[in-house]
């Protein structure tokens, strides 16, 4: 790997999942991993990805699927760049295999040449984005990454939302089955003292009766 492709700083790698705040991720800036191994998109992608602006202040650079293990398995992105042609596995098979290493983070697919089929695999692997090596691609990288990453972000923040509704409506009936529960046992209860009130009641009649 050339100093080209040196990472600007690193960030230690999280859990699975783990997620941080808005204003956490923007104090940081942005991470990407790209896995590109032509050496002209590599710097016209490192042009765009630090120009003035540029919400990314992590850029690593890849030149095989192999470095792309290590980094990716190493440090936390949030974003991957795969071109789907690169030395060792293609970018599609490294999905993957990234995957199974336990790397959540979202994955856009690029490609030199589309197609229809690969634009079918690719989403079927849940890619977060398919993208072709066109004229206007390289400028529009930084703002399709940073979607890629808000929509990301918010379908995470959905998730621990969903999970805490889920937590709190178990727990809600819960408290409302124990809730029936006492209920039922002061009907219980209720139930057995008139039933010795009534007991009581006779007694005294037959007391009363007795006395008369």
């Amino acid at each position: 790997m050339s100093d080209e492709g040196a990472a600007m700083t690193a960030t230690p790698q999280q859990g699975p999942g783990a997620s941080e705040s808005p204003e956490a991720e923007e104090a940081r800036g942005l991470t990407v991993l790209i896995v590109e191994d032509d050496p002209a998109h590599q710097l016209l992608i490192r042009r765009a990805m630090t120009k003035p602006g540029s919400p990314f202040s992590v850029v690593q650079l890849a030149e095989t699927s192999d470095e792309a293990m290590d980094y990716a398995t190493q440090m936390s992105f949030d974003v991957l760049l795969v071109d789907n042609r690169i030395p060792g596995h293609r970018g599609l098979d490294l999905v993957d295999l990234l995957r199974g290493k336990g790397v959540d983070s979202p994955f856009v697919l690029m490609t030199s040449a589309g197609s229809e089929d690969l634009a079918v695999q690719a989403y079927r692997k849940q890619v977060a984005e398919y993208v072709v090596k066109e004229p206007a691609f390289w400028n529009e990288l930084p703002q399709i990454l940073s979607r890629v990453v808000a929509n990301d972000h918010a379908t995470r923040q959905a998730s621990e939302l969903n999970e805490r509704l889920r937590r709190t409506t178990e727990k809600l009936q819960q408290l409302n089955a124990e809730l029936q529960l006492q209920n039922q046992e002061l009907d219980t209860v209720k139930a057995q003292l008139a039933e010795r009130d009534a007991e009581v009641a006779q007694l005294r009649a037959e007391i009363a009766e007795l006395r008369g």
